[in-house]
């Protein structure tokens, strides 16, 4: 695909194994909408008053984490992972999302503690959005949580509101002072929209390209109402044919080939130019120019008073975790895995797996339509390929991460919206994180033996 952006240059496994500066603003409208609010919480759950050492717990794979006592399992990391947003996911590291997620803990305990109750509020949110319990639960649900989890993000919220950031205000001063300050977040730049055909010289010679430019202009100059037919005839630029020809507005700083932006800002209204770049000829035309403007303080005035105190909450928040965590008992597996409750055993069957068997398994998974995406760097993905051993060449198997780019996801697991590694898609059914045969088995319905 053509863009005006400019160019930058092991081990078989034969047994059954237990898986262990505030931006450019607009005035704020108000929202009833509930779904915000699982978002902005970033806390959750309650905490076990117990040493680690005395806790037996049904087995939830490896622990990666213990807060006061209370044990962190690999497949609750994995479902908190697989709640954030798909960018974040792509970013953020497993010591990352656990170092949050003990954070959630913490800050769930002291909200329990402090007795904090959400009865009221989630009475004000079905009223305000005019909907049942029922409809809630659904609504939340489709967000990756339970009514009772919400719940528990909820009374958090509320806890901070109501203590850690009863008092916290932002004065007019403080809102002039950041204003006279920062003239240059308030200032939008000139910005232009435009169009354009392009004839490309990759498969052509210039003089082959200019040519048919030549044609395009004259039709063009014959009848102005025609340039999306044009577009959809003559375009090679497949990332702008189905706009006719348009990208989104851009300013004298966008990342566009510099040859394209002068033009487009040289041309007055309507006008259409001929210019090279370096993707081939393009004619050009100009629809808009949007000149420089500043907002004045009275248009951003609510909304920076929203972003003042909003960093005031950030800076409070992070103190008051730092004192959390200073008075609270935590492993990171991630930080110390010579730890001893992070030290996974491995257990085995008594019933070792002929290298058969667990081929005829892998080969009916396929057929079943079972298959796994993953990533290349992925150390849970690398460890389910160690699990089928040689017949892992008859899983089929999906690559979700772009070589040299790890965070960056092919189109196919964007399509297929996969947020965690390794995903299996059984059934028509989507499982994040490693799966143990035995479970693959139940899922799919082949037998293992």
């Amino acid at each position: 695909m053509i863009s005006l952006a400019k160019k930058k240059r092991g081990r078989t496994s034969s047994t059954r194994k237990s898986s262990k500066k505030t931006k450019r603003v607009t005035k704020k409208q108000p929202k009833k909408n509930i779904y915000p609010i699982i978002g902005i919480i970033a806390i959750v759950v309650i905490i076990i008053v117990a040493k680690y050492s005395g806790i037996e717990a049904e087995t939830k794979g490896k622990v990666v984490g213990v807060v006061n006592g209370e044990l962190i399992y690999e497949e609750e990391l994995l479902k908190e992972a697989s709640r954030l947003p798909p960018q974040l996911q792509q970013v953020l590291d497993e010591n990352t999302v656990l170092s949050q997620l003990i954070d959630k803990k913490l800050l769930q305990a002291e909200a329990r503690k402090a007795g904090t109750e959400v009865d009221n509020e989630i009475n004000r949110i079905l009223a305000e959005n005019n909907i049942t319990i029922e409809q809630l639960s659904e609504n939340v649900a489709t967000q990756g949580f339970t009514l009772e989890e919400f719940k528990d993000q909820l009374r958090v919220f509320l806890f901070l509101n109501e203590t850690l950031f009863y008092d916290l205000e932002v004065s007019d001063e403080e809102i002039f002072n950041y204003y006279e300050l920062n003239p240059e977040l308030f200032t939008v730049p000139e910005s232009v929209r435009a169009r354009h055909i392009l004839i490309s010289t990759e498969s052509r010679t210039d003089e082959e390209a200019l040519a048919i430019m030549d044609e395009v202009k004259t039709a063009f100059e014959e009848d102005k109402e025609k340039f999306c037919e044009l577009v959809e005839e003559y375009s090679e630029d497949p990332g702008s044919k189905d706009t006719c020809g348009e990208y989104p507005a851009f300013t004298r700083d966008s990342n566009f080939v510099q040859e394209y932006k002068d033009t487009a800002f040289n041309n007055e209204v309507g006008e259409a130019s001929v210019v090279k770049t370096q993707f081939g000829y393009h004619l050009i035309q100009t629809l808009e120019k949007t000149p420089e403007r500043t907002f004045s303080l009275e248009e951003v005035e609510g909304q920076l008073k929203t972003n003042l105190l909003f960093e005031k909450q950030k800076e409070k928040f992070r103190v008051y975790i730092e004192e959390l965590r200073s008075n609270a008992e935590i492993i990171n597996c991630f930080e110390t895995p010579e730890t001893e409750i992070c030290i996974e055993e491995e257990e085995t069957t008594e019933e070792p797996l002929e290298e058969d068997s667990i081929v005829t398994f892998a080969k009916c998974l396929s057929e079943k339509g079972a298959k796994m995406f993953g990533a290349y760097w992925c150390s849970h993905c690398a460890a389910q390929k160690r699990m089928f051993g040689d017949a892992w060449e008859h899983i089929t198997y999906v690559e979700c991460s772009i070589e040299g780019n790890p965070r960056a996801q092919t189109e196919i697991c964007r399509n297929e919206r996969i947020s965690g590694y390794p995903t299996w898609e059984v059934n028509g059914q989507k499982h994040t994180g490693e799966q143990t045969l035995d479970n693959l088995a139940k899922l799919s319905g082949c037998v293992l033996t």
